[in-house]
């Protein structure tokens, strides 16, 4: 080969490398990211979980990954069209759909499309800068009605309550919570009060029994305000309130009330309906968590989870609510505070700081949203991320969604009813 053919292979291979010389690098992204769609999404360290509720994370347990970046893409997997509310998502052009694709207040009026990435303020820069916002349909890809995901809210006998809150509330768990917490304190309680009221005599199993039935009461109360989710604030709260009363039912019954000093009934009432209180909450809120990770985790092994790829890179799909929590916990989200919802729920993770390290870690921004109405709101305020789990109450269909707001000190987790605008992080397989 002359000098002269190799100094013009040589020129080629610089000029078209990627597409000639190098053509097996083609598409490679740099290390740590993912290429799609002309798009760098940035890999995240992964972060493992308590999969096998031994209580330690270890090796033996799983890990959870995201990508660090909102989407920003227009068109689906492998190239084809957004979903437009045909039914299909082989058809249609990008952009031109308005199909509602499930019944949701406000949804006939909605001026956020179908089939479309919309920017802030319809400005390219922000979508550069935040991601894409995108209608239900647009992050599944599908019609809503045809997302059929129960993996955040297990229930097997389909009755519409998750089984982890039938699972708390079934008598023997209640009974058998009820009996640990009253045999750890009664002795303590029997002592104190016997010796404020001059060694009058209430006994131990009196006491016991009173406590336990007080705890069964307040567990039956507080277990049934809702049944989407378990206020763990309120368990502790009734416990409290029931424990004390019964205490003071108890002295009374035996007829130590006029023997022993009130203030003194009022500081052992408070000392150990706080203990019982406090400990019973936190029982609660482990047994919940522990029970929806165990749920979880019996449906991966059993093949009944599905993910919902969406409009995620292959190997990707939308969160559910369960995986949304699961990273939550991962971030150091407290039991309590993990199935709390509402959009008053504005402390949810607070004491973690679980907000923090979503956006300092985990590439989180607050790109603000797109309301039905067609307007933006919240740029530079509020970020809303799309699960994959939706369900039907009173109101009508839902998705579970997350917010992170600068006013807000935790991570919101609630139902959203109307075909808002919002952004999208992708998990892996």
């Amino acid at each position: 080969m002359t000098m002269k053919r190799i100094f013009y292979i040589t020129l080629a291979c610089s000029l078209f490398g990627l597409f000639s010389c190098h053509r097996d690098k083609k598409g490679e992204a740099p290390e740590g990211y993912v290429e799609y769609q002309g798009e760098l999404l940035k890999k995240t360290e992964p972060l493992r979980y308590d999969s096998n509720g031994d209580g330690v994370i270890d090796e033996k347990d799983k890990s959870i990954e995201i990508l660090g970046t909102n989407l920003n893409i227009t068109q689906a997997p492998d190239g084809k069209p957004f979903y437009t509310g045909s039914g299909s998502t082989e058809g249609g052009e990008s952009g031109e759909g308005s199909g509602e694709g499930g019944s949701k207040p406000g949804s006939s009026c909605s001026k956020v499309p179908v089939g479309e990435k919309l920017c802030y303020l319809d400005l390219a820069k922000y979508c550069n800068q935040n991601g894409g916002l995108y209608a239900f349909e647009t992050t599944v890809n599908t019609a809503q009605s045809d997302v059929k995901t129960s993996i955040s809210n297990v229930d097997a006998n389909q009755n519409t309550i998750p089984d982890y809150i039938e699972e708390i509330r079934s008598a023997s768990t209640m009974n058998a919570l009820a009996t640990t917490y009253s045999k750890m304190y009664s002795k303590e309680t029997e002592q104190a009060l016997e010796k404020a009221a001059n060694n009058a005599q209430i006994g131990e199993a009196y006491l016991a029994e009173c406590i336990r039935k007080a705890i069964v009461v307040a567990l039956e109360e507080a277990l049934y305000e809702s049944s989407e989710s378990v206020d763990i604030a309120s368990v502790e709260t009734v416990v409290k309130t029931r424990v004390t009363a019964a205490i003071a039912e108890a002295v009374n019954e035996v007829g130590m009330y006029e023997k022993i000093d009130k203030a003194a009934l009022a500081k052992i009432t408070e000392s150990v309906s706080n203990k019982i209180s406090e400990g019973v909450a936190d029982n609660v809120a482990t047994s919940v968590s522990t029970a929806i990770l165990s749920q979880y985790e019996a449906q991966v092994a059993s093949g009944a989870i599905k993910n919902v790829q969406g409009i995620c890179p292959n190997g990707y799909h939308i969160p559910s609510d369960v995986e949304w929590m699961i990273f939550e916990q991962a971030l150091g989200m407290s039991a309590a505070d993990l199935t709390k919802c509402g959009e008053t729920e504005i402390t949810r993770g607070a004491d973690a700081q679980v907000v923090k390290k979503m956006v300092d870690n985990f590439g989180f921004n607050f790109g603000g949203y797109a309301s039905i109405n067609g307007t933006y709101a919240q740029r530079g305020e509020a970020g809303v991320f799309w699960s994959s789990t939706t369900g039907t109450d009173m109101k009508g269909d839902y998705v579970w969604v997350r917010q992170i707001d600068t006013s807000y000190s935790g991570v919101v987790r609630f139902k959203m009813y109307e075909k808002s605008g919002l952004s999208i992080r992708c998990f892996k397989d």
